[in-house]
């Protein structure tokens, strides 16, 4: 199992757009209590970003032509180097303490190799709408996602175990991502909400308000559980 040192470095990655809110979400990464900390700046849109640091912590930007969500997030899987990994979208943002309380809890809990946050959910105009998260039940993941993509810190052990994002899945990669997880270990949960989410912010479709296609997440969910139950893992 992973060891949880005081000072496991933990690689955040980054998928970017280019949009202006990036400058926040790297601000809020920077913003963090734990040290070592790396950031895995994945070029999304292929813009050619060139940065080598953000306020003191390094930055490795990744990423060859256009990549949609799953292909982003496998390019920073492959990317980081950090003992500990995380996901962080550019319009969103965590709390200072947020990683340190995630290895806190992984700490914990012996062969635990997960852990996540409550997440704050937030309007378009910055309003707080309602809380997301409880604690852990493995077929309550399986019914509905209630982990933020950045709410979850996980052992590269996982990856290493084969735990790979979809790349079929044009949204829900993060919640069949978690279901990968969950069939090799359990998930640690903080009880705190340290994770803010900007739901309405993306152009996923699989957000709230204007970012919502609802008939894109009815296709996708059906094909998440059709596959699942056929895979239970």
């Amino acid at each position: 199992m992973p060891q949880v040192p005081s000072r496991a470095l933990v690689s955040v990655i980054v998928r970017t757009m280019g949009r202006p809110e990036l400058a926040r979400a790297l601000d809020s990464v920077a913003a963090q209590t734990h040290r070592p900390l790396e950031i895995v700046l994945v070029d999304a849109a292929a813009k050619g970003l060139a940065r080598t640091g953000h306020a003191g912590i390094a930055v490795r930007v990744t990423g060859k032509g256009r990549l949609d969500r799953a292909q982003a997030a496998n390019a920073g899987l492959d990317a980081a180097a950090g003992e500990w990994l995380m996901l962080l979208d550019e319009d969103d943002e965590i709390e200072p303490d947020h990683i340190a309380q995630l290895l806190a809890a992984i700490a914990r809990e012996p062969f635990t190799r997960a852990a996540y946050s409550q997440t704050r959910l937030l309007d378009a105009d910055g309003r707080f709408q309602r809380l997301l998260g409880g604690p852990y039940d493995r077929e309550a993941l399986f019914r509905s996602n209630y982990l933020a993509i950045h709410a979850v810190l996980f052992a590269r052990s996982l990856v290493a175990d084969g735990a790979r994002f979809d790349e079929t899945f044009a949204i829900f990669e993060d919640w069949d991502f978690w279901q990968q997880l969950a069939g090799r270990t359990r998930f640690a949960f903080t009880g705190t909400p340290t994770a803010i989410y900007r739901a309405a912010a993306g152009q996923s479709g699989a957000g709230g308000e204007g970012n919502l296609d609802r008939d894109a997440v009815l296709a996708q969910r059906d094909r998440l559980m059709s596959k699942w139950q056929r895979n239970p893992g």
